[in-house]
């Protein structure tokens, strides 16, 4: 692919998708793509790259098709397969045109974009790809991959280093059973040169694999503090506070340091970090703040909850929850009730069906009466417009963001 090349991504809002979109375009070849209408946070009017919607679609034999996971079964894709048109799918794509590099992957149930964008921010010359749709070009051989596990994508690729940050059971639609998430994470880690592994987390071990965490039983233990990590004789400040984010900090430093980067270096560097896109994205209003978060498995919610207690302990803490995908939500009933119920209120979105599963309105009432909130509403926004000293946080991974800011708007009118 060294000439320039006319792309065309089918799925292109996807947040992996666009941002390999962006990296090609960066790069100097012309890129198209086709998704719904819809305007997401990771791909919209502020970027010069033409999409389409799949109602005035302009499908080239001169283009070269990238489709995306969630499209592999799309009517598009047979199209495109039918009339002969030269395509890959995403990973295969990732692996042609970055076969040559040093690959570093950062998967895990949770936590995987933050810490990619740190690891991004650590190695200011590698060429990168996020999950908020956000990346980076450098200079140098080595790429940085937000590695998703979903569909089983991460066991297509073969990393110099990998980093595995934690392993929750998830994507009940595609994983049966939580043995057969286990051992896919398994077979990443074999695959795997080196492995770094938060040992606080997960029991893999093996000759290449090195662990971490505030246990002592870790190959490298380290301690955190109020926002400060001290790891090998080195204290570290984060421009965060969290326990969590320290985890993530420390993966992402170790996978940093296997690359000859320097602790002065690493603390610098960091100081400039910036969260990703809808990762505890916080906004100051008049007697509130709100923060907006991706946070849809219930481990996450957990997170965030937990982190807003150390930030600001006994402060109102109100949630407004957008399930994502219905498949997640019946398995995980119990577990969301268990952690939506931490906060002071919540109140539910409704649900966020993707395109991997049907939309089943009957089922996701009776999972909504099971969880017993009552649901965002008009007249629910306008008392909370009156809440005052408290945190407000919109959670989810569908498109809870564009909500979150019809209410910063309304409140700020």
């Amino acid at each position: 692919m060294g000439d320039t090349m006319l792309f065309y991504f089918v799925g292109i809002k996807g947040s992996a998708l666009s941002a390999f979109a962006k990296i090609l375009s960066e790069k100097g070849h012309i890129v198209r793509g086709v998704d719904v209408e819809e305007e997401f946070y990771t791909m919209n009017s502020k970027h010069s790259i033409r999409i389409e919607n799949f109602s005035n679609m302009q499908l080239k034999s001169c283009y070269f098709y990238i489709i995306g996971n969630a499209f592999l079964n799309h009517s598009v894709t047979k199209y495109i397969q039918k009339m002969g048109y030269t395509f890959m799918t995403y990973p295969e794509a990732l692996n042609y045109f970055f076969k040559n590099y040093k690959w570093l992957c950062v998967a895990g149930t949770s936590g995987k974009t933050t810490t990619t964008k740190m690891l991004s921010t650590l190695l200011s010359n590698a060429t990168c790809l996020i999950g908020d749709g956000s990346y980076h070009v450098g200079a140098s051989d080595v790429f940085v991959l937000e590695a998703c596990e979903y569909r089983n994508t991460f066991l297509n690729y073969h990393p110099s280093i990998a980093l595995i940050l934690n392993t929750n059971y998830d994507h009940i639609d595609f994983f049966k059973t939580q043995e057969e998430y286990t051992k896919s994470f398994q077979q990443f880690i074999s695959q795997s040169k080196i492995c770094i592994v938060n040992g606080d987390e997960c029991s893999y071990r093996g000759h290449h694999v090195i662990t971490y965490g505030i246990h002592k039983n870790n190959d490298i233990v380290f301690d955190y503090s109020c926002g400060k990590v001290t790891i090998l004789r080195k204290t570290f400040e984060l421009p965060m506070v969290g326990i969590k984010y320290a985890y993530d900090f420390v993966g992402a430093y170790l996978m940093a340091k296997l690359c000859n980067i320097r602790d002065n270096n690493i603390q610098k560097q960091m100081t400039t970090f910036q969260m990703p896109k809808r990762r505890f994205e916080k906004i100051e209003l008049k007697n509130q703040t709100v923060i907006l978060d991706y946070a849809h498995h219930p481990k996450e919610i957990e997170t965030i909850y937990d982190t807003l207690t150390e930030q600001y302990k006994d402060k109102r803490k109100i949630c407004i929850f957008e399930p994502h995908t219905i498949t997640r939500l019946q398995y995980f009933i119990n577990d969301y009730k268990m952690v939506l119920s931490r906060f002071d209120e919540c109140y539910l979105y409704r649900l966020f069906s993707s395109a991997r599963e049907t939309h089943n309105v009957k089922l996701e009432k009776e999972l909504y009466d099971k969880l017993g909130f009552k649901t965002y509403s008009h007249s629910v926004k306008l008392n909370l417009f009156q809440a005052n000293d408290c945190i407000l946080c919109f959670l989810g991974a569908g498109v809870i963001d564009k909500e979150c800011k019809e209410y910063i708007k309304e409140k700020n009118i």
